[in-house]
């Protein structure tokens, strides 16, 4: 009867030992990646601009963490609160700060402000990025209509661009000289939970597992209004929908492509990629991850999309930095190993998430250009 009794207190303090850090664990999974609202805070201005001309701006450091260094390799897009301008390569820097090559935009940057590099390197839309004429369109969805950006092309294919995780249609302003320099219609849109568009029913990312309704529908549209045949490019989560909507949709068939950019494969691996970039106790993830899903009603196995890369049967061409803390190279590492006779893997040295393009752009739309004109679907 002791026996038992200790036994029974052991798994009973174990079980609390065990609760406490996986409860914060689940908590925190959901607060960062299932809920849109911390999506919606406004990028800080995490840099401070020191000196700035026509010709190079130095930056430093305000913040702890800022979002993107100011050393970061390649080009961005410097916004302050009343001025912007484009950043280049790094010329010199230390452990404070960082002078960058510098093209001046709009209003008024000034030595003093505080600013932040933003890695989707251009502003605005179509128009004051590039100076593309576009249209402002909405599809429609189960859950409503969805805004989207068309630029017309001068052949039959279209390209429908998907954003990332808490991300915007400008996500696609680095791609779409590349895209439309191959003759494609391109459409960027929204999907459910972005900003201004209607939510998910219970108001959570669902990483393609729903939103490549919205995907569909998208696709839908371009056949409606002239598509022969359809690329996919997905960054990031983007890539995890355009994946969900090639094992779901009934338009499947029509699309003769995917570029895909840092995609989100399997969340399960990310998750715990990310638990060890931000010290979290990893072996914790084993029991939290179960709690999460308990705890707000989603499977895991729904965000593995290895069986979809098994069964696709059109030409792939991936992107991924690896330096990436968000998504791990490992996992297109593992799709092209899979793939090998559909996939062209282009893995950057020095790129973090979805930045690739700013490591080396001529390289990356040079890589873009290559495939688009030279793609034929596998199947045909």
């Amino acid at each position: 009867m002791r026996i038992r009794t200790v036994a029974g207190v052991a798994a009973g303090v174990g079980s609390a030992l065990l609760m406490a850090p996986g409860l914060y664990l689940a908590q925190r999974l959901h607060r960062e990646g299932f809920d849109p609202s911390l999506d919606r805070q406004p990028d800080p201005l995490d840099l401070q601009v020191t000196s700035v001309s026509d010709q190079t701006v130095t930056l430093r450091t305000a913040a702890k963490a800022p979002a993107t260094a100011p050393t970061a390799p390649g080009t961005y897009l410097v916004e302050g609160a009343r001025g912007w301008g484009y950043a280049g390569r790094v010329i010199e820097s230390n452990a404070i700060l960082a002078v960058r090559e510098f093209r001046p935009g709009g209003g008024d940057l000034r030595a003093g402000d505080y600013a932040r590099l933003d890695g989707f390197a251009f502003p605005g839309d179509p128009f004051q990025a590039h100076g593309y004429a576009f249209e402002d369109v909405q599809f429609e969805s189960p859950l409503g209509a969805f805004d989207a950006w068309y630029v017309p092309g001068a052949n039959r294919t279209w390209a429908i661009l998907v954003h990332g995780k808490g991300a915007s249609r400008r996500e696609a302003l680095r791609i779409l000289p590349a895209l439309l320099d191959a003759g494609f219609h391109c459409l960027a849109i929204t999907y459910r939970n972005d900003a201004d568009q209607p939510a998910a029913p219970r108001g959570q990312y669902s990483y393609g597992r729903d939103e490549w309704e919205d995907l569909d529908a998208a696709i839908a549209y371009a056949l409606g209004h002239g598509a022969n045949d359809i690329v996919l490019v997905g960054f990031s989560m983007g890539g995890a929908v355009a994946l969900g909507a090639m094992a779901k949709s009934s338009h499947a068939g029509r699309v003769s492509a995917l570029i895909l950019d840092s995609p989100m494969t399997n969340l399960t691996e990310t998750v715990a990629h990310g638990a060890r970039q931000a010290h979290l106790p990893v072996p914790f993830l084993a029991f939290s991850n179960r709690l999460a899903a308990r705890m707000y009603r989603f499977r895991w196995a729904d965000f593995d999309y290895t069986e979809t890369v098994q069964k696709l049967d059109v030409p792939v061409l991936l992107f991924h930095g690896d330096v990436d803390e968000t998504i791990p190279v490992e996992l297109s590492d593992r799709v092209a190993e899979l793939r090998p006779d559909i996939v062209t893997y282009v893995r950057v040295p020095g790129a973090a998430h979805v930045r690739s393009w700013n490591v080396d752009p001529e390289a990356y739309l040079s890589a873009v250009r290559e495939f688009v004109t030279t793609r034929r679907p596998v199947s045909s």
